[in-house]
């Protein structure tokens, strides 16, 4: 009997450690641990994922810590930049190591590639990397052509622009002062023609205004007529020389007239020098209308009609205009029996008949 109870008594202890047995094992397949379904970032902190966990996505290790222990699985990419990853699970994806180290354990599985720029590879032996090692960023930094300013050409740029602009400036006085110049010397030499043309734009301005527009018009036309006729070549080239010298001499006479107007009756000045001035307050306005982007040229152009066309009414100064006709002071009789019509009131009139009586 007590046989039989000690046979009973282990019976019993044997189902009891099958049952204890049976149940973790039961509780190990029910409850796995549970899969991460998101990515997963860790910055500056610590990660594990345990045995027989999965993560569904992309894991990315940044100045922190991670393991993947035995079993584990990692279904996407994995970015390590400066952190530690210690890994003996199945890595589905690549592992791209920006600094830090990463330890391949003996179970661990790397199915892509492995790029390694700078970081530090422990591989056990056992660990496998099915794809490539590559010792280079796994990705291109292409910020197309960047244009990098010289720092040394800088002040060299600003100096060239500095002079250039006070060359330019300089030769625009020089050539308004040599303008002056030119004008007192031509009043000095035609000082009758100048004045007739100046006081012909003061007189009529417009009408010289308009017959300078339209010399502006017809006289180009046949200038290139001459041009393409090879007989008349020379004309055409006469006809520009003479055109340029036409528009110069009306832009001195207009610039007489604005100095007649501006000093000529306020001061004692000389002709030449009214002329001079003139011509250099005329060239100033003309500089400042010209540099009017896109209509500078035609204000300035508008200016030089009223010299062009007083220059064609008078006949370059030879004739006034309008012209003036002279009154006569004599009257002469047509016919003689307008005589005997008209009586003469220089002889005193004979109311009484006296000689007539003495005859």
């Amino acid at each position: 009997m007590k046989k039989i109870n000690k046979l009973f008594s282990i019976f019993m202890l044997l189902l009891l450690a099958l049952f204890q047995v049976s149940s973790v094992s039961a509780n190990t397949l029910v409850d796995p641990p549970p899969t991460i379904n998101e990515d997963k970032v860790v910055l500056g902190q610590s990660f594990t994922l345990k045995e027989n966990q999965t993560l569904d996505g992309d894991l990315a290790v940044i100045g922190g810590t991670a393991t993947l222990k035995t079993n584990s699985r990692v279904n996407g990419d994995i970015a390590i930049i400066g952190g530690v990853m210690e890994i003996d699970g199945i890595v589905t994806g690549s592992i791209q190591a920006i600094g830090g180290t990463v330890t391949l354990n003996q179970n661990a599985v790397i199915e892509g590639s492995f790029y390694n720029f700078g970081s530090n590879l422990h591989q056990v032996e056992g660990a496998r990397i099915e794809g490539s090692q590559i010792s280079n960023l796994p990705f291109e930094f292409n910020f197309g052509k960047i244009d990098v300013l010289d720092t040394t050409n800088i002040p060299l740029e600003a100096a060239r622009k500095t002079t250039s602009f006070i060359t330019k400036f300089l030769w625009a006085i020089l050539q308004i002062i040599a303008m002056g110049g030119l004008a007192m010397l031509v009043l000095l030499i035609a000082p009758k023609s100048t004045e007739r043309i100046s006081t012909a734009i003061g007189k009529q301005p417009f009408t010289h205004w308009g017959i300078g527009l339209l010399t502006a018009f017809a006289f180009p036309a046949v200038i290139l007529v001459c041009l393409i006729t090879i007989i008349f070549i020379p004309l055409g080239l006469i006809g520009i020389m003479a055109l340029m010298v036409a528009f110069t001499y009306g832009w001195i006479a207009l610039g007489y007239e604005i100095g007649k107007r501006l000093f000529g009756s306020k001061s004692n000045l000389s002709p030449a020098l009214i002329a001079g001035l003139g011509t250099i307050i005329l060239s100033v306005v003309g500089r400042v209308i010209g540099a009017i982007p896109c209509i500078g040229w035609i204000l300035v152009s508008t200016l030089s009609m009223f010299g062009l066309g007083a220059i064609i009414l008078t006949r370059v100064g030879t004739r006034d205009y309008p012209e003036v006709i002279p009154q006569s002071v004599q009257r002469t009789s047509s016919t003689p029996e307008m005589n005997e019509v008209i009586p003469s009131f220089s002889e005193p009139q004979d109311p009484d008949n006296k000689f007539e009586d003495e005859e």
